[in-house]
């Protein structure tokens, strides 16, 4: 009988069915990955089991028993525990402190008895095999070990079910093969663990079967023995990969505008040509972001060196900016909006300069400039007035472009530019950056979506430990060529090409 199981379990989102009936099975003892393209329904799947949301209908099962969860901390108390991304440790607190939690040892008098706490932490962090103090604080900690912290408090629940998402995407090669030798501790003392990972070469390493997830529904369930990186690569696509539909070559002679030296693996330069889209690709936690900033000057260039115009680019993000460097954010709602003011005050931003005189707006002429660029990209909002707060995601990702265009740039930096927006938007944001291509802009285009890459991008570049493994031509590329490069899984650093 399997630990866990499911049927017909279905979530539906207005407008959206996030997952479709999936009859899902794994057993004790054994380390189950869950894999599939950004949306597939992975996600949804884990936090409906961890009790986060609810399902629509369907039923959950442990040891054939059928269970409900309110909450998540009734999917605890029946033994499911979850491990997120994202680090939820205290750093000034000890590791003890940390793992337990919400649930501490009392003394008399309710006083925290810390000396029970760091007692029973040492033995929950000897049964499973973590090589950590539980007296340590945790910000003198690294980034594996406060992994370990995380992985600690999950197991104090006496958890028989482990889900772990993404554990590996700040994580050195050094630091995931400490990770994995818990992982298979917990394997031999019995535990469930469900693997959550978009890096293949994890899956088939730790894995002992795999669970394909696509569209929000379970299309295969396979043994790691015996399956190959094609299979699993055509599984999570879903069909033969569709021709490349990239831009038209740039024309001849187009000039270099941004030269990056140091950046790529094997040492060879990255130049990127006036009006060319280079996109930027690679897996969750690959360091894609980490190198936009560090073009884009917000943080430090460690390893490598940027010119633009043959000029070395400034390390100070406002010189970068006044040099023509435009970044947009790949998270609008925390970096990008200022939500409270007006849609003429965010999309003129960064380029308040041109709109002062004096040390005083230009009112008149800063809605008149404002308003043409935000016309052309078809903005929908009551007036130019309206909190941009209460525009819908499509909208405020409009005014983010009209904010970059005003600034005038010459290299533009999208991450994640259609994260978060419908159908209609996404074409239309599309149509921008092929226009601004078309104008001489060069643009550097993030994005997670390996169809939104290959349809838009002149060259690709794949991202891999925060540096960039391989430069491909955009010609005969398909998504099933991408992903194989991007997780590693050819076997070997594909060759870079020049620009």
């Amino acid at each position: 009988m399997p630990l866990l199981e499911t049927h017909a379990l279905t979530r539906r989102f207005p407008g959206v069915l996030a997952l479709d009936h999936v009859d899902f099975a794994a057993d004790s003892g054994e380390v189950h990955a869950v894999c599939g393209a950004n949306g597939a329904g992975k996600s949804t799947l884990m936090n409906i089991l961890s009790g986060t949301i609810h399902p629509t209908s369907g039923t959950i099962a442990i040891a054939g028993q059928p269970v409900t969860f309110a909450s998540p901390s009734e999917a605890r108390d029946a033994g499911i525990a979850i491990v997120y991304q994202e680090f939820s440790s205290i750093p000034e607190l000890t590791v003890a402190d940390n793992i337990f939690l919400g649930r501490e040892f009392k003394g008399r008098f309710g006083i925290v008895d810390r000396r029970a706490a760091s007692h029973a932490a040492a033995i929950l962090l000897d049964r499973y095999g973590i090589a950590l103090s539980p007296d340590a604080p945790v910000d003198a900690l690294g980034v594996a070990d406060r992994q370990l912290v995380e992985l600690a408090r999950a197991l104090a629940t006496d958890a028989q079910i482990l889900i772990l998402d993404e554990p590996t995407a700040v994580l050195s090669i050094s630091e995931q093969a400490k990770l994995f030798a818990v992982i298979r501790t917990l394997r031999q003392k019995g535990l469930l663990i469900l693997y959550i990972s978009h890096r293949l070469e994890e899956i088939f390493e730790i894995a002992d079967k795999v669970s394909v997830m696509r569209d929000g529904a379970l299309v295969a369930t396979r043994e790691k023995a015996g399956l190959t990186t094609g299979e699993l690569v055509r599984l999570m696509t879903g069909r033969e990969v569709s021709a490349n539909t990239a831009p038209a070559p740039l024309a001849g002679g187009a000039r270099t505008v941004l030269s990056l030296r140091g950046l790529g693996a094997d040492g060879a330069p990255i130049d990127i040509r006036q009006g060319e889209i280079f996109g930027l690709a690679g897996l969750v936690g690959a360091g894609r972001t980490s190198i936009a900033h560090r073009i884009a000057g917000l943080r430090r260039r460690d390893g490598f060196s940027a010119a633009l115009d043959g000029a070395p680019l400034p390390d100070d993000p406002a010189k970068v900016l006044a040099a023509g460097i435009v970044y947009m954010t790949e998270d609008r709602k925390r970096d990008g909006i200022f939500g409270p003011l007006a849609v003429t005050g965010n999309a003129t931003a960064a380029s308040l300069d041109r709109f002062s005189l004096g040390g005083f707006l230009r009112l008149g002429r800063e809605r008149a400039e404002a308003g043409e660029v935000l016309r052309g990209l078809r903005l929908v909002a009551a007036s130019l007035g309206t909190p941009i707060g209460s525009l819908s995601g499509g909208n405020q990702q409009k005014v983010l472009f009209a904010r970059a265009l005003l600034a005038r740039p010459k290299v533009l930096i999208c991450d994640e530019p259609t994260r978060g927006v419908d159908v209609g938007a996404r074409q239309q944001i599309y149509a921008v950056l092929r226009r601004l291509s078309a104008e001489g802009v060069a643009i550097i285009l993030i994005s997670s979506e390996l169809s939104e890459v290959l349809s838009l991008s002149h060259r690709i570049a794949v991202a891999r430990h925060g540096r960039v493994s391989a430069v491909l031509d955009n010609s005969g590329l398909d998504e099933h060529a991408l992903l194989v490069a991007a997780t590693g899984a050819g076997g070997k650093t594909t060759s870079m090409v020049p620009a």
